[in-house]
């Protein structure tokens, strides 16, 4: 998945815009058997950590085998720096 909406709830909790509610996908992680279980997406100029499938739609349970890449593990080097904006703790 390239890009994922973002919940209403989750829109609302974290102030994003009807016009910022499509992000792109940064970083997810990505276990052995190809199923990805968290998200980290871009939503306008805020960035939403730790996203499940359950918090966007758009998402795929299993990552294209033309894509993969290996396994990514949340401490993946990476995945960027951990102070952006709005970051979801879990």
């Amino acid at each position: 998945m390239k890009e994922g909406k973002l919940s209403s709830a989750l829109q609302e909790r974290y102030g994003i815009g009807e016009k910022d509610a499509i992000g792109k996908v940064l970083w997810h992680s990505l276990n052995e058997n190809g199923q990805i279980g968290i998200y980290d997406i871009k939503f306008g100029n805020t960035i939403i950590r730790n996203l499940t499938e359950n918090d966007v739609s758009g998402t795929e349970k299993e990552h294209p085998l033309e894509e993969k890449h290996g396994i990514q593990n949340v401490d993946d080097t990476k995945r960027g720096q951990k102070n952006e904006t709005n970051q979801r703790k879990t």
